[in-house]
Order: structure tokens, then C-alpha cells, then sequence
């Protein structure tokens, strides 16, 4: 008979004064997976002249070939790629993808979590089936300003189908003077992805561009209020696609700090690195103020009777 483990040996007061757990109800959290948008026309131009940034060419600048490319990747991976426990995969997980009202950003959520592409066959077959609408319609190339891409349909094969697209304008780029990041009116986002809820833009015109330039105090503050916001939805698990500076902002406002308010190496290696174009990081957001939704996995145990009401954490 083979000796019998020895127990692990326990830490001491040292070691327990610099690792601190943070222990706290599920409720009071969600997993969110943070995805910057794929290459767009103005990061391949930007990149090789900075001053192209402030070029009106690149308005709300679209994806390049290579950003439609790195959608399709980060897709793969998403369909492919499993959960810790093996039963599903990472996009079954997903319940809901929360985008910035901006075309890169669009395109990158179709592209990464949207369904198949539907030629003009397809699409035409399935609005005369009366099918939901498709979530990007077909566009046209246009030289140094868009590729043109196949209408792209609903997401059908997860277990959540149709995975719900929902824009939201608090997570779009840092708001300044470059034209790539100033968004369009939103009659023609509703016409160009008619599967995305728009009912959150609650301003047709961008009124927000060019009447100020944020901060990173500005920026951290517009980053609380959108966790707020996200912490408020019924969702679990949220795909959020946004932008590197926004990303980046609210990752270093926000990551986790030890009892002197300083982020552990760890952490900060991940969350204080610039993002890559299509790159996603699973991050959890705790709401230590207790403003979580209900706990459906609570149970009060005691004595219980036919009559009697479960009262869970949340409920009022």
C-alpha cells in the first residue's frame, strides 16, 4: 500500500500577509471577454505615419482584409476552444455581445460572433422565408476605405441562439479630435447591421466628437459608468468589443489591487499591457458595493415546508 500524501504544508505569516484571497457571492460578479476590433484601414495607415490618424479619410474607419482575417481567427478559436470543465465550447458560453457604436468595432462582432456569410442567393431566400434579418448587410469594396463583405446572418449555433448584439455607446473609443473614432448617424448603422439593437444610442448624431477631448480621468469615469451598466444587465458572461485606448483605461483603472492599493506583478503584466487588434481577455468585474442581480444557485437551507417562499440574495 503506497504511503499516504503528506499534507501540504502551510503557509506562513508571511506568506499569508502578501497573498490575499478576495472572496465574494457570485452575484456580485460577471465575466466579461474583452475583444479589441480587428486591423481597421486607419491602424494600417496610422501605424507607419501617426498623422494619418487625423486623416478625414478614415472616418469611422472600417476593417481592412486583414482585420476581416483576424475575426475569422478569433471565431475559430471562440467555436473550437472548450470551457475548463469540457462541455461546451467558449461561444456557447457567451449570453450576450455588447458592442461600440462604431463600424470597426460592428464588423469585428459579426466577424468573431456572428453566424455564416450569406451571398445574395442566401440572403434573398431567407428574407423571403421571413427569416430574422441578417446582423451586417452586404457591402461594396471601396479602395483604402473598405474591403466589401458578404451580408453576414444571425448566430444560430450556440445554445443561446440567436445570440443577441447590443450596442452601447458608454465603451466606444476615447473621445477627441481624430476623425476614426467620430461615429455616424445611427439610421445608417440600424440599415447597414440591422441584427443589432441600437436602442441604446439614445442620440442620433454623434454629439459627442469634437466638443471635447477626454482625459484618462474622463475616460476611467466614462469606464465606471459602463461597468455599472454592464453589472446591471441580467448576463453572466458578456463578449464586449470595443476599442485599445477604452480597453486599456478601464483595465488599468479598474485591475486588481492588494491591500496597499498596488496591482500584484501578476496582474499587472496582463492588465496594464496594450491590447492587440482582435485580441480578447477574460477578465471577472466585481461589484463590492453588493449590486449584483439575483443569485439563482442560492439556497437558505433551514426547515423548509410547502408553503414556503425562497427569498434570494437580490430579490426585493
Amino acid at each position: 500500500m503506497a504511503p499516504a500524501a503528506a499534507a501540504p504544508a502551510a503557509p506562513s505569516d508571511e506568506d499569508r500577509s502578501s497573498h490575499r484571497f478576495y472572496i465574494t457571492p457570485l452575484r456580485h460578479t460577471k465575466t466579461l471577454y474583452l475583444i479589441r476590433h480587428g486591423e481597421g484601414y486607419h491602424n494600417l495607415h496610422g501605424e507607419k505615419d501617426h498623422a494619418q490618424y487625423a486623416s478625414e479619410k478614415f472616418f469611422d474607419a472600417s476593417l481592412t482584409p486583414k482585420g476581416w482575417e483576424q475575426c475569422a481567427a478569433l471565431k475559430a478559436h471562440l467555436e473550437s476552444a472548450k470551457t475548463p470543465d469540457g462541455r461546451e465550447s467558449l461561444l456557447d458560453r457567451i449570453e450576450c455581445v455588447v458592442v461600440s457604436p462604431l463600424t470597426r468595432a460592428l464588423e469585428t462582432a459579426v466577424g468573431a460572433l456572428g453566424g455564416d456569410d450569406l451571398d445574395a442567393d442566401a440572403a434573398a431566400k431567407a428574407a423571403a422565408d421571413g427569416a430574422p434579418p441578417p446582423l451586417m448587410i452586404a457591402s461594396d469594396a471601396e479602395e483604402d476605405v473598405r474591403p466589401g463583405h458578404a451580408a453576414v446572418a444571425m448566430n444560430t449555433n450556440t445554445i443561446r441562439a440567436p445570440l443577441p448584439f447590443i450596442a452601447c455607446e458608454l465603451c466606444r473609443e476615447h473621445i477627441g479630435k481624430n476623425p476614426c473614432d467620430r461615429r455616424r448617424d445611427v439610421a445608417s448603422y440600424r440599415a447597414a447591421f440591422p441584427g443589432v439593437d441600437f436602442s441604446d444610442v439614445t442620440k442620433e448624431k454623434d454629439v459627442l466628437w469634437g466638443t471635447m477631448c477626454e482625459t484618462n480621468d474622463d475616460m476611467a469615469r466614462r469606464a465606471h459608468t459602463f461597468l455599472e451598466w454592464v453589472m446591471r444587465r441580467p448576463e453572466q458572461h458578456v463578449a464586449v468589443v470595443t476599442h485599445s485606448a477604452f480597453m486599456s483605461t478601464m483595465l488599468r483603472s479598474f485591475g486588481a489591487t492588494d491591500q496597499l492599493g498596488t496591482a500584484p506583478a501578476a496582474v499587472k503584466g496582463e492588465t496594464h499591457r496594450w491590447p492587440n487588434n482582435c485580441e480578447m481577455r477574460p477578465v471577472v468585474v466585481v461589484d463590492p458595493s453588493g449590486g449584483g442581480g439575483v443569485e439563482p444557485m442560492f439556497w437558505p437551507g433551514g426547515e423548509p415546508h410547502e408553503e414556503w417562499d425562497v427569498k434570494r440574495p437580490g430579490e426585493v
